[in-house]
């Protein structure tokens, strides 16, 4: 990492997440070479640094790196953002004046945290709670940017952070194990996306029948088809504080967008035998595996049933639970026909998180064939 100002981190897309998402308080602005206010912002920035040790101070050179201002959604130079435990807390447009910076520095130390988690996961707005705050566009208000949030805001806090139990799974992983992890995420959190999928009408068919893969499931797959609450999860499955934990726990390099889809299995869906092996975009390709079940009361016998070849696994949906794997040849899976009694609705989000490298795919040449005279005996 290298230094900005005395004191202050220069960001590059390179130590953005990790940066952010390892510091449980900090503050970042905007600046750029051409625009002479992010230069005044630049000393006062520096001093609140030397007196809040405690706190990450970094800049971005909107300039240099205009992809990061964008993720920000940062339209004026200088932007402030200040960030508790990975949520953004604070946001202000324009240049700040004398002695402003450390009431809003107060405001942010003061805030319940576990309350402004509930908040964002609830999609409602977080307040700083201090009338004499600066703010955007005139009103005190927290800027609650969720294409910025880590998958770890939403987890239960068993699951969140390095050391986690979440952790020793990493092995597993590598070795091409299949991870469901229960009761994952928050409830508020699940409860949201769950009605998302369960009052969404925009589903569509998709079937294939060519080779030896069919399928047959309904889905969204089209982001102008997602309801709101869907894109916004989206979002945060697909940034970069997610992409580094993705990597974390896969060993993987997880850069590229994140493909995530919902799926409804009705009667009669299914899929045969896959890998989920396949580019993705121009040299990437798809490196960790995520499904998220929100079907609720599923019994076992209405089948839509994830079977893991390499165990002989047969794992009916639950409820707020997370599968993640590896994608390889080892991660040859396949979903059960739906029974034509199940009841309820086997819903779920799903995707892949993407990187450059190569995961290789199992390569099968057909069968072996010995001549018997009037018959054939065929070796698979």
């Amino acid at each position: 990492m290298s230094a900005g100002t005395a004191g202050v981190l220069e960001l590059t897309e390179q130590n953005l997440a990790p940066a952010i998402d390892g510091h449980p308080f900090a503050v970042v602005y905007f600046w750029a070479p051409s625009a002479a206010a992010s230069h005044a912002l630049a000393p006062t920035v520096a001093a609140a640094a030397a007196r809040n040790p405690d706190v990450l101070f970094a800049r971005v050179d909107a300039e240099k790196h205009p992809a990061i201002g964008a993720q920000f959604n940062v339209r004026a130079i200088p932007t402030l953002l200040i960030f508790r435990s990975n949520i953004i807390v604070y946001a202000k447009a324009g240049a700040l004046q004398d002695g402003e910076l450390d009431p809003v520095l107060g405001a942010a130390r003061a805030l319940d945290m576990e309350e402004v988690r509930r908040k964002v996961v609830s999609v409602d707005e977080v307040a700083l709670g201090t009338s004499s705050a600066p703010s955007i566009n005139g009103g005190s208000q927290a800027a609650a940017d969720t294409s910025l949030l880590s998958i770890e805001t939403y987890l239960r806090p068993s699951l969140r952070g390095p050391g986690s139990a979440l952790m020793d799974a990493v092995p597993r992983l590598a070795a091409g194990g299949l991870v469901a992890i229960r009761n994952a995420f928050e409830p508020e959190f699940a409860e949201r996306m769950y009605r998302s999928l369960d009052t969404c009408t925009a589903w569509r068919v998709y079937e294939g029948y060519e080779g030896n893969f069919h399928y047959h499931h309904h889905n969204l797959y089209d982001a102008p088809d997602f309801p709101a609450d869907l894109a916004w999860c989206s979002k945060i499955f697909d940034s970069p504080s997610t992409k580094a934990w993705a990597a974390r726990l896969s060993g993987r390099s997880c850069p590229g967008p994140a493909e995530v889809s919902a799926a409804w299995y009705l009667p009669g869906d299914h899929s045969l035998p896959h890998d989920d092996v396949a580019p993705s975009g121009r040299n990437l390709s798809r490196q960790f595996a995520f499904v998220w079940h929100l079907a609720k009361d599923w019994r076992p016998e209405w089948g839509g049933a994830l079977f893991w070849c390499s165990k002989g696994c047969y794992l009916p949906p639950e409820f707020n639970t997370l599968w993640l794997f590896n994608v390889g040849p080892e991660s040859t899976h396949f979903v059960t026909h739906v029974s034509p009694y199940a009841q309820g609705k086997r819903l779920a989000i799903n995707g892949w998180w993407t990187g450059p490298a190569t995961t290789g795919a199992r390569v099968w040449k057909g069968p072996d064939r010995i001549s018997a005279g009037s018959s054939e005996i065929v070796i698979y």
